[in-house]
């Protein structure tokens, strides 16, 4: 899966799975922001993946990355092999990643579907942004 040339940030290991949640019945990871100050993000979350018949506890491995901390996914990327990965609010370099990825579009990196998109406290109550996240999961999953 991986190259010997292939370049990955080597950040502070933070094992993801031991906070992670979730059935993983269709292996989708969901990596999120940290925000304390919105409490309803994971609600507003779930709502968003059932339009495109995804269900955040059984589907999908579920993970909160606090602010300021670094966590590699390559360990992860390895052991779970999941076939998309949505990221809000978190850089790929935030995850151990080399990649341009630009937010609210799909992109493949080591077989892997990606998608980055702003936290989900910006998303929440932005039309536009609602909007670009919405094409964008249509075009990964339906």
């Amino acid at each position: 899966m991986f190259l010997p040339d292939d370049l990955l940030f080597n950040v502070p290991e933070n094992m993801l799975s031991e906070s992670s949640t979730g059935a993983f019945a269709r292996r989708v990871y969901v990596m999120v922001l940290e925000e304390p100050a919105f409490p309803g993000n994971r609600e507003f979350l779930s709502k968003v993946l059932s339009a495109v018949q995804l269900d955040l506890a059984k589907d999908t491995l579920f993970a909160e990355i606090p602010v300021n901390v670094s966590a590699s996914f390559v360990t992860e990327l390895k052991s779970k092999q999941p076939e998309q990965v949505l990221v809000f609010g978190l850089l790929p370099a935030d995850l151990g990643l080399a990649i341009e990825a630009p937010v609210y579009q799909p992109v493949v990196f080591y077989g892997v579907q990606w998608l980055f998109a702003d936290p989900l406290s910006a998303l929440e109550y932005d039309k536009q942004k609602k909007s670009l996240l919405w094409s964008a999961l249509k075009q990964m999953f339906m």
